[in-house]
C-alpha cells in the first residue's frame, strides 16, 4: 500500500468584478445564454464564445471521471495545471474494492504538475454508513496519496447535518500530514454556511445550464471569498462559454468548469471547447 500523502491546500482568492450578477438574459438578445447547440463532450463544437477574455480570478475545478491515459483525463490535468485548479478522481463512485496502478501512477503524475487531487467519496445525503464513508477517506489516502476529498451527495439540510459532515471532515484531517486536509462539498445547490465550517470548498450549484437561470448566489455568500465556492454545469454552448464565465464571477464563485457534455455522465469527455475554456479561466 502507498502510505498517507495527504497535504494541505490553501483555498486561492477571488474577487467579484461586476455588481449585476443575474442571469444574462435568454430571451434572444445579443449575449443570451443558449444552450441550443450544447452536445457531447466528444462531439464537433464550432460556435463562437463569446470571446471574452477574463481576468485570472476564476479557476478550473474539474470532476474527472475518465480513466487515466485517455485524452480526457490528460486533458482535465493539463486543464487544472494551467489555471491552478484541481481535479476530483473517481475510479468507481469511490476508491474501489481494490487498488489501481493506473490511478496511482496517474495521480502522482498529476500531482507533480502541481494539480491538487481530490477523491470522489458519495455520502448518501448523510444516510450512508458513517464507517463505510471513512473507509473510502482511508483507502483514497493510503492507496492513492491524494490531497483531499470531495464529499457527493451531500444533504441540503445543512443545519440538520453540518455535525455529521464535520466529523466525516474529522476523519479525513486526520489523515492529513498537517492535519487540515482540503476538503470540498458538493450538495448541489445552495444550502448554509455551517457546511463551511468544516469544507474548504462548496458546490452551490450543479445542474444543466438552462436550469440554472434562477440561481442567484445567498446573501451570506458575500461575507466569504469566492474561493470557497464552486459551480458545475453541463449541456452548456460554446456560444455562451464566455459569457456564463462572467456569470459565475459576478455571482462570486471562484471555482467553476462547464462543458457540453451531456447525461448520464456529463463528466466523463471534454468539452469541445476546451482550450477555449481553459484560456478564459487562466487569462491574466
Amino acid at each position: 500500500m502507498r502510505s498517507c500523502a495527504m497535504t494541505m491546500l490553501l483555498v486561492l482568492g477571488c474577487s467579484t468584478g461586476a455588481e449585476d450578477s443575474s442571469v444574462p438574459d435568454d430571451s434572444g438578445d445579443s449575449g443570451a445564454f443558449d444552450t441550443s447547440d450544447s452536445g457531447g463532450g466528444d462531439t464537433a463544437d464550432t460556435a463562437d464564445t463569446g470571446d471574452v477574455v477574463l481576468p485570472g480570478d476564476l479557476r478550473l475545478a474539474i470532476p474527472a471521471y475518465a480513466y487515466p491515459g485517455t485524452d480526457a483525463w490528460s486533458g482535465f490535468v493539463a486543464g487544472a495545471a494551467a489555471t491552478g485548479g484541481f481535479i476530483v478522481m473517481n475510479p468507481a463512485s469511490g476508491p474501489g474494492s481494490v487498488i489501481d496502478e493506473a490511478y496511482v501512477s496517474a495521480v502522482a503524475e498529476a500531482q507533480a504538475q502541481g494539480v491538487i487531487v481530490l477523491g470522489y467519496v458519495p455520502t448518501g445525503y448523510g444516510l450512508r454508513e458513517a464507517d463505510e464513508v471513512d473507509g473510502d477517506v482511508n483507502q483514497y489516502a493510503f492507496w492513492y496519496g491524494v490531497d483531499g476529498i470531495f464529499f457527493d451527495e451531500v444533504a441540503e439540510d445543512c443545519p440538520a447535518f453540518a455535525p455529521w459532515y464535520a466529523e466525516r471532515a474529522e476523519a479525513a484531517n486526520v489523515l492529513d500530514a498537517d492535519g487540515d486536509a482540503f476538503l470540498a462539498y458538493n450538495p448541489g445547490v445552495i444550502t448554509c454556511a455551517d457546511y463551511l465550517e468544516a469544507a474548504d470548498v462548496l458546490v452551490v450549484a450543479e445542474d444543466q445550464l438552462g436550469y440554472l437561470h434562477d440561481f442567484e448566489a445567498a446573501d451570506w455568500m458575500a461575507a466569504y471569498d469566492p474561493g470557497r465556492f464552486w459551480l458545475l454545469a453541463h449541456d452548456t454552448g460554446a456560444s455562451v462559454l464566455g459569457d456564463t464565465l462572467q456569470w459565475v464571477r459576478d455571482n462570486g464563485i471562484g471555482w467553476v468548469y462547464l462543458t457540453n457534455d451531456r447525461m448520464p455522465n456529463p463528466w466523463d469527455a471534454l468539452p469541445s471547447y476546451w482550450d477555449d475554456e481553459v484560456a478564459a479561466v487562466s487569462a491574466d
